[in-house]
């Protein structure tokens, strides 16, 4: 598989978990996690520097408190008509379902049907085969669009699937995932655990680090945050940023390290 296969692939990742709504709204959380605000997306696009100042640690108590949403194929307007809008009075933008698709075009990207074979998924070899494994009533929709099911896109395709195993994607997503992640940790020659890298003590450290010690580090006035982050938390499991339970890494480990460049 060529790299701008892969690139192409890791685009369609991101955009899997989207919602129908007329507007994107972000909501902000208080540290005692009540929602006390919301911003729209629309009206951000492009203009990351109010975000960073005024909204960031209510942000990061949003992203650890509310509940991820349903992946299908509803896009909210702000993704599908104000897409990267230049301005929040502007009454049109881009479109991402539309772009992301017309990408897949550019790079070559195989049909829906010819994935499923490269993920070693169960060949389709007609519309009853179709209809088995996509969400019900999906398929005549699909008929509509394409002439023939061989045509179908393979983000289209993946998100009208049926997800399996309690999943929050249906068997293509969840191989495309899966190799972006085997591809990505692979060619990473500086990945953390490869021998050579850290020595034990480092690598101890290391694993220590959580989701939620990222958080109390990287904000600006966060003081709680649960200790698994992607666990809607009620308010017994808040902990304090500075407690054990939540553990900072040793940097005295690395003090040769410090004493070498000094040399």
């Amino acid at each position: 598989m060529s790299i701008a296969v892969l690139l192409c692939l890791k685009r369609i990742i991101l955009i899997i978990n989207n919602f129908y709504e007329p507007t994107f709204l972000f909501s902000l959380y208080t540290e005692h996690r009540m929602i006390n605000a919301s911003l729209s997306l629309k009206e951000h696009y492009n203009r990351p520097t109010g975000l960073l100042s005024n909204y960031m640690d209510q942000l990061v108590r949003g992203l650890s408190t509310q509940n991820t949403q349903k992946v299908d194929m509803l896009f909210t307007q702000t993704l599908t008509n104000y897409l990267y809008s230049a301005h929040p009075s502007h009454g049109f933008g881009m479109d991402i379902v539309s772009l992301d698709i017309q990408r897949t075009r550019d790079h070559g990207i195989p049909s829906y049907s010819e994935f499923r074979k490269y993920c070693g998924l169960k060949a389709i070899r007609s519309v009853q085969d179709l209809s088995k494994i996509m969400v019900e009533g999906s398929t005549d929709k699909l008929l509509k669009q394409y002439r023939d099911w061989t045509d179908i896109e393979l983000l289209v395709g993946a998100l009208f699937e049926k997800h399996e195993d309690d999943s929050m994607v249906g068997p293509t997503m969840r191989c495309i995932i899966r190799e972006q992640f085997i591809r990505t940790r692979m060619a990473d020659r500086y990945f953390y655990d490869l021998p050579n890298i850290f020595n034990e003590y480092q690598l101890t450290e290391i694993r220590k680090v959580t989701l939620a010690r990222i958080f109390c580090d990287n904000s600006n006035n966060v003081t709680m945050m649960q200790k698994k982050v992607f666990l809607i938390p009620a308010m017994a499991d808040l902990q304090l940023c500075n407690s054990r339970l939540i553990p900072k890494i040793n940097i005295n480990h690395w003090s040769e390290m410090v004493d070498t460049f000094k040399k």
